[in-house]
């Protein structure tokens, strides 16, 4: 049994081990360490230092709305409070006593809005369920958001105020006004970089101890127990050499989870999405200010189904002029040896850091970004792509989290992933609901989050597809850098 006396090792500084650290510590855990092979306090979960998990980003979307998954969305609107909580404080915090590289002028959620969109005249049926729960469940914040073409919505916004009536015509001339959906004014971005540095900062505060950096912050190896009935995990060694003692092992390692253990992997599988970047000249101050998160949302894109789907979306422009895109329609594998299990092949990021490194996206993925954000802003085609990255996820056969002990290990080995793409958003209150399955105080997530696997003969989100699967990347062909670019503009 899991008590605020056990000694708690997390593997994995990311969302799902802060937020469960820093839940931890707050509720008198007197022994709780996360290590990670990442020096987060020299590189500050940048991308562009050396750190490739997912919550190590620019930014993230935060939006509410999950149609019928009601748990999921009350769990946005708990932590939405939270983000808006830690904005005030850190606002009214000396720079002096805020962690490297945060300043009171950071919000880590800009409600900025996020515009929904689909292709074609007819609401899709998603969005429809969206708005129908959001009104039955969270009337308040539904009346935060806009039907596009709809002129009652349109008064509606401009009410709300003069940037939300210009954000909701933004779009209206993409295809030819074909296009359907709603303008969210109640979600936004999330700089995600920041948003885990302070987690740190907040988790240290709270006595939760850091090792970090390889080869000491690296898992070498789970130290098993195998003398009794059942094997134990007593728990890790580090590269070092070094052994480390636990009475619990919490595995947070993101897509990396099925490689420390093993047999997570008919349970959660790293898979890419594809992202994209355009850097705005500092020249260009008239771009810089259009896509500036006070006059334009974060967007998203749904179109067709099938082999030409497209599933994407961007951003506001960031303080240093960087637009960033992503395509996730079509989610890709990259299946590898399982570096401690035998005959086991499971899907294994790869990534700029990685020792096979790679700094190119999917052709297939890249194509389709360039269709729909070319017809979205051709101004912005001059400038074209100007950097990429694969940023690898951890999909759940549901997409709903895996957060539950390991069976065959005697409570002593848990794992908490399967973040599928849109977790980060839970940071500030997913903790609160791990520390339950941990205690085994059951609540409304533990039947969603408990263990489960792949079913025979069922789809479960593309894990059942194993390697020979259409998503496999040593099956795709990779972009060039002449691929990067745009058309060039006809002058006729």
């Amino acid at each position: 049994m899991t008590t605020p006396d056990s000694r708690v090792i997390i593997v994995g500084g990311g969302v799902f081990g802060l937020s469960t650290a820093l839940w931890l510590a707050r509720a008198g855990y007197k022994d709780v360490t996360i290590f990670d092979r990442c020096a987060f306090e020299q590189n500050f979960y940048s991308p562009s230092r050396g750190c490739d998990g997912a919550s190590a980003d620019i930014n993230k979307i935060f939006r509410a709305t999950y149609g019928a998954q009601s748990h999921s969305q009350d769990l946005a609107l708990e932590a939405r409070d939270i983000w808006l909580d830690w904005n005030e404080a850190i606002k009214n915090t000396p720079v002096s006593e805020l962690p490297k590289p945060l300043s009171p002028e950071d919000e880590l959620l800009t409600l900025c809005g996020v515009y929904h969109m689909a292709d074609g005249p007819k609401m899709i049926d998603r969005y429809v369920e969206n708005l129908r729960v959001m009104e039955d469940t969270a009337p308040s914040f539904r009346d935060l958001q806009f039907i596009k073409n709809s002129a009652r919505d349109e008064q509606r916004a401009k009410a709300l105020g003069t940037e939300w009536g210009k954000k909701y015509h933004l779009f209206d001339q993409f295809r030819g006004g074909r296009t359907n959906g709603f303008l969210d004014a109640g979600s936004g971005i999330t700089l995600a970089d920041k948003a885990c540095v302070y987690a740190r900062h907040l988790c240290e505060k709270a006595g939760v101890k850091f090792i970090l950096g390889r080869p000491h912050g690296e898992l070498e190896n789970l130290i098993i127990d195998k003398s009794g009935a059942e094997k134990r995990v007593t728990g890790i060694q580090t590269r070092d050499g070094r052994r480390h003692s636990a009475d619990l092992v919490v595995v947070a390692c993101g897509p990396w989870t099925s490689s420390v253990i093993p047999e997570a992997h008919q349970s959660v599988e790293a898979t890419m999405g594809t992202v994209m970047f355009i850097d705005v000249p500092e020249d260009r101050q008239d771009l810089r200010k259009r896509f500036h998160p006070d006059n334009f949302p974060v967007w998203r894109f749904i179109e067709g189904e099938g082999e030409d789907a497209y599933e994407g979306g961007g951003f506001p422009i960031t303080k240093e002029g960087r637009l960033k895109f992503g395509f996730r329609a079509r989610k890709f594998t990259n299946f590898q040896d399982h570096p401690k299990e035998k005959n086991l092949r499971i899907s294994t990021p790869r990534t700029k850091y990685s020792p096979n490194s790679i700094d190119t996206v999917p052709l297939y993925g890249l194509q389709l970004m360039k269709r729909v954000i070319g017809g979205l802003f051709p101004e912005l085609t001059d400038i074209g792509f100007t950097d990429s990255r694969l940023c690898w996820y951890t999909d759940s056969i549901d997409n709903e989290f895996v957060i539950d002990y390991v069976p065959g290990y005697s409570d002593s080995l848990f794992i908490c992933s399967g973040g599928s793409g849109h977790g980060f958003k839970f940071l500030p209150i997913l903790g609160k609901y791990v520390k339950n399955q941990l205690e085994r105080v059951p609540d409304r997530f533990t039947p969603i989050w408990k263990w489960r696997g792949v079913e025979q003969g069922k789809k479960c989100n593309g894990l059942e597809e194993g390697e020979a699967g259409p998503r496999e990347m040593s099956k795709l062909k990779l972009a060039k850098p002449l691929d990067f670019k745009f058309p060039i503009k006809s002058s006729l």
